[in-house]
């Protein structure tokens, strides 16, 4: 929904006070309960594992084969190599060296638009939060882009990240300009960010500008990146039998619905927008995930 006549507030503890409709708020409980998705099982996105024996272990590089010894771990058996061989044979693992993590989480003006009853800027905070259990093992630095930037490092349970979160989110819906832009966040990270770690940006849907794709390409070949963005149904399409009034930088205006045409060309529009965000970021990031800001977390996480 679009954030009309609200008034800015909100407490440093991540429970927000009272101007703000029930329906905005972000309670801290909303993203502790997101460890329960991080611990579910995703799907691979290249291709799935032969046999759950083969799988990669969390925490664990491959080494070697060899002839299964007493004591080794039955998980740790190759069936396929076992079958082809008539004999057991266990597969040998080394611990992986820790690998840190970075998180920029985008709270930008732009992301606080819902066409439903749910914010983008609120499931990329619940997005946020879920990443962050999920990596909990490992050495992880949240890096929040809102009014108030913020930079903080956390090992093990993320909770006074979820913390900060809450506390960003809550200002951000007074809309008010940042002080800086996404570009700029992501350019600082290039001194920052410890080798080989791997980055995590949330953020708006939206083709990025030449600047950002150039601080992209700069971290790219030293990091990987995975790049999820949120999108508004209201964005892609419009429907219903209604005019919509909107406001942009060129005035004041109207989305047609009732119009055929200029539903098409609104449609037209979005997939333009969506393909070059693909040709863009495609070719920069490990992976491009683009959410429906709709829906909740649960509802595409799985499947993401």
């Amino acid at each position: 929904m679009p954030l009309r006549g609200a008034t800015p507030g909100g407490t440093t503890t991540g429970e927000p006070a009272t101007p703000w409709p029930p329906e905005l708020h972000l309670p801290l409980a909303d993203l502790i309960a997101t460890r329960l998705l991080a611990s579910l099982p995703r799907p691979r996105r290249h291709g799935t594992a032969e046999g759950g024996a083969r799988r990669r272990q969390p925490g664990l590089d491959f080494r070697e084969l060899r002839p299964y010894q007493a004591g080794d771990e039955v998980r740790h058996i190759d069936w396929r190599v076992t079958a082809r061989l008539g004999r057991p044979v266990t597969r040998l693992y080394e611990e992986e060296q820790e690998q840190h993590h970075w998180l920029l989480l985008d709270l930008s003006p732009a992301l606080y638009f819902g066409s439903g009853d749910r914010l983008k800027a609120r499931l990329a905070c619940e997005l946020a939060a879920a990443l962050l259990w999920q990596g909990a093992r490992h050495p992880q630095t949240l890096q929040i882009h809102g009014l108030t930037p913020q930079i903080l490092n956390q090992k093990g349970p993320p909770l006074p990240l979820l913390h900060q979160i809450c506390r960003h989110y809550h200002a951000g819906l007074a809309r008010a300009p940042l002080h800086g832009t996404l570009t700029e966040a992501v350019t600082l990270l290039r001194a920052r960010l410890p080798a080989g770690a791997r980055l995590t940006l949330i953020g708006d849907h939206q083709v990025p500008p030449d600047p950002l794709c150039q601080a992209l390409t700069a971290l790219a070949g030293a990091h990987p990146i995975d790049y999820w963005q949120i999108r508004d149904p209201l964005e892609a399409g419009i429907w219903g039998q209604e005019r919509l009034p909107v406001t942009s930088q060129q005035g004041p205006g109207w989305l047609d619905a009732m119009s055929p045409s200029f539903n098409r060309r609104y449609r037209e529009a979005a997939a333009r927008q969506h393909a070059l965000c693909q040709a863009w970021l495609l070719p920069l990031v490990r992976r491009l995930t683009l959410l429906d800001g709709s829906q909740s977390l649960q509802a595409q996480w799985e499947a993401s």
